[in-house]
C-alpha cells in the first residue's frame, strides 16, 4: 500500500527531499530482504524491536495524556457545573445502606456467558 501510495504521489509531480528518498529506499530494501531471506533480518529485529518500545512507551503516555487533559478533564468539569454525579459519589444522609439490592436475574449462570 505505501508503494502504491508513493508511486501515485510521484504521479501527481510530488518530489520528496533526501531524507525521505533515503529512508524510502531503506525500507524497501529492509522488505526486500524479508521476503527474499527473512535470516538477514535476525540481526536487526532486536534493536527495531527496541526502538518500537521506547516509541510505544512515549506515544502511549503522550496519547493518554492528551485524552486525559483534552476529553476527559472538560467532561468532569461540565458535569460538575451542572451538578451532575454519575457515579454517586456524593454522601447521601438519607440513605440507611449504599447497598444496592439485585435481582436473582443477575446470578444467572446463562448470563456469564452472554456478556454483550
Amino acid at each position: 500500500l505505501m508503494g502504491i501510495a508513493a508511486y501515485l504521489a510521484w504521479r501527481a509531480g510530488w518530489h520528496p527531499g533526501t531524507a525521505a528518498m533515503v529512508l524510502g529506499t531503506l525500507g524497501l530494501a529492509l522488505f526486500l530482504a524479508g521476503l527474499v531471506a527473512p535470516g538477514i533480518l535476525r540481526g536487526i529485529y532486536p534493536v527495531w524491536m527496541a526502538l518500537a518500545l521506547v516509541l510505544g512507551t512515549i506515544m502511549t503516555t503522550v496519547l493518554l495524556t492528551l485524552v486525559f487533559y483534552l476529553i476527559v478533564t472538560p467532561i468532569g468539569l461540565v458535569l460538575r457545573l451542572v451538578g451532575k454525579d454519575p457515579m454517586h459519589r456524593r454522601p447521601d444522609a438519607s440513605l440507611t445502606t449504599y447497598w444496592i439490592t439485585r435481582s436473582d436475574e443477575s446470578n444467572d449462570v446463562g448470563r456469564m456467558e452472554k456478556y454483550y
